[in-house]
């Protein structure tokens, strides 16, 4: 959508909060290159990042700060938007004044906008640099068009001998930050106006580059759009984001080890080896265990550790929790993959408030089995507080909620499901669920357990091949524990 001034677009709220946040993430990722200040505007723009220029047929240059009551800011120009061309008007008071602005601006972009009293605005175009408009004036104060030359561009709008030249508008395209500084100093003179964009790829790159970024600011505003956003891309943006976050926030306790010694490398020995991992496919760290060291990635992982905590506590405050619990259902949200990061954000944040609601997923049987498998992954995560709940569903459920039910009780493998699980597999008669509940018990893996599972396999014979195979597979890859 394109937009000239001076009205407010209804997305204010959009350029407000989340743009300025994005800049912030390009600002910190890419320094401060590509950033020129405009003396005359008086604000600061800087080059579109690489990962949009020419996407989505995006270009311009991205406003960064205005000057309060400055001209950018009397313009209306906002914080984030992109300015994707300058326009300047030539005033035309004589037949050189009108050919002097014939020239500039076809010798620029090949076209131009001519004003004709009476009559609506005409675009010019030429096919190439050099060749004629076709259009001849006279007169001084008053310009009026003496003649038109036969199969030149002007032959073919509705202009006729006679007419009053009023303006000639030259509108540049700006495809860099130098066709910027370029159009703002052949402009130096005129007086200019500005026509942005907020094409949905630029709303979708900001989006995911608050994700980026791991700024507990950036919570509240990616909730909103989420929750509020038209437009399905854009809220799928928002979701990813969010659980990236919520993955962030997850690391707070292994970021706090770096904040307290106020370094950026610490022994790896002295950390727990599930988090280093974690931050590490996030892109936070590099961790080399032969070496002993865990070092935090410039520029993001380093300052991390300073944001760490409030993300967490954001993050924990319990708003997300309600959110990401009413968009797993698939009445209230028909987008597989934003029920399927609801979901994983829930396994994350471990919340014993949602409970219920996941297991009314994992029973849904007009659920996506990827999904339900999901919501039982998440039970999973929560752990022993799910058991009984867990148990419920696997006694009175079809076959698939009974084979999802296992696979969490067996990832939770506490005693009250390690004995459930032990009980069904000694009575449980579909081949299936027996595989299910022999892998689900072998990954439990105490004394107890495969006790049950050699029980099992000495009641199946040779000519058992599936359940007695699978057996014979476990107890080559498992070792008893002790009780």
């Amino acid at each position: 959508m394109l937009k000239t001034f001076a009205p407010r677009n209804p997305n204010a709220y959009f350029r407000r909060l989340i743009l300025p946040l994005y800049f912030l993430a390009l600002v910190f990722a890419f320094g401060c290159d590509n950033r020129y200040d405009d003396e005359r505007m008086q604000m600061e723009v800087q080059q579109l990042d690489s990962d949009l220029e020419n996407r989505w047929s995006t270009s311009g240059v991205v406003v960064l700060a205005t000057t309060p009551n400055g001209p950018a800011d009397k313009a209306d120009l906002e914080v984030g938007e992109l300015i994707s061309y300058v326009i300047a008007e030539y005033p035309i008071r004589n037949a050189g004044d009108f050919n002097s602005a014939m020239k500039k601006a076809i010798d620029e972009d090949n076209n131009l906008v001519l004003h004709i009293k009476d009559k609506p605005p005409l675009r010019i175009a030429v096919r190439r640099l050099g060749d004629k408009v076709g259009l001849k004036v006279e007169g001084s104060g008053t310009v009026r068009v003496e003649e038109i030359e036969p199969g030149t561009p002007a032959a073919n709008l509705d202009i006729e001998v006679g007419d009053v030249i009023e303006k000639v508008v030259d509108e540049r395209k700006i495809y860099s930050l130098a066709d910027y500084k370029k159009t703002l100093g052949d402009f130096s003179k005129l007086q200019v106006t500005f026509r942005t964009s907020e094409l949905i790829g630029v709303k979708i790159a900001a989006v995911t580059a608050l994700g980026e970024l791991g700024d507990m600011r950036a919570v509240e505003p990616l909730m909103d759009i989420f929750t509020n956003s038209s437009e399905l891309s854009l809220r799928k943006a928002a979701v990813s984001s969010l659980e990236r976050l919520v993955e962030l926030s997850a690391l707070n306790e292994l970021f706090q080890q770096f904040q307290a010694a106020d370094v950026n490398q610490l022994p790896a020995d002295s950390l727990q080896i599930q988090p280093l991992e974690s931050a590490a496919i996030l892109g936070l760290l590099t961790f080399d265990l032969a070496e002993n060291t865990a070092t935090l990635k410039a520029p993001f992982g380093t300052q991390f550790r300073h944001r760490a905590e409030a993300l967490h506590q954001k993050i924990n405050e319990g708003q997300l929790v309600e959110l990401a619990q009413r968009f797993i259902q698939l009445e209230v949200e028909p987008e597989q993959e934003i029920r399927r990061a609801c979901l994983s954000m829930l396994g994350v944040l471990k919340p014993t408030s949602a409970i219920d609601a996941l297991v009314a997923v994992l029973k849904n049987s007009a659920e996506v089995p990827g999904i339900r498998f999901q919501a039982g992954l998440a039970l999973s995560q929560i752990g022993e507080p799910a058991v009984d709940a867990l148990i419920t569903a696997f006694e009175g459920a079809d076959p698939s909620t009974k084979d999802i039910a296992v696979s969490a009780l067996g990832g939770i493998g506490s005693t009250k499901a390690r004995n459930l699980l032990i009980h069904a597999l000694e009575s449980a008669a579909e081949p299936a669920i027996q595989l299910t509940l022999v892998d689900a018990i072998a990954k439990i893996g105490d004394a107890r357990s495969m006790e049950a599972l050699e029980r099992q396999r000495a009641r199946f014979q040779e000519d058992d091949t599936g359940i007695r195979i699978f057996l014979d597979e476990v107890f080559k890859n498992l070792q008893p524990e002790s009780m």
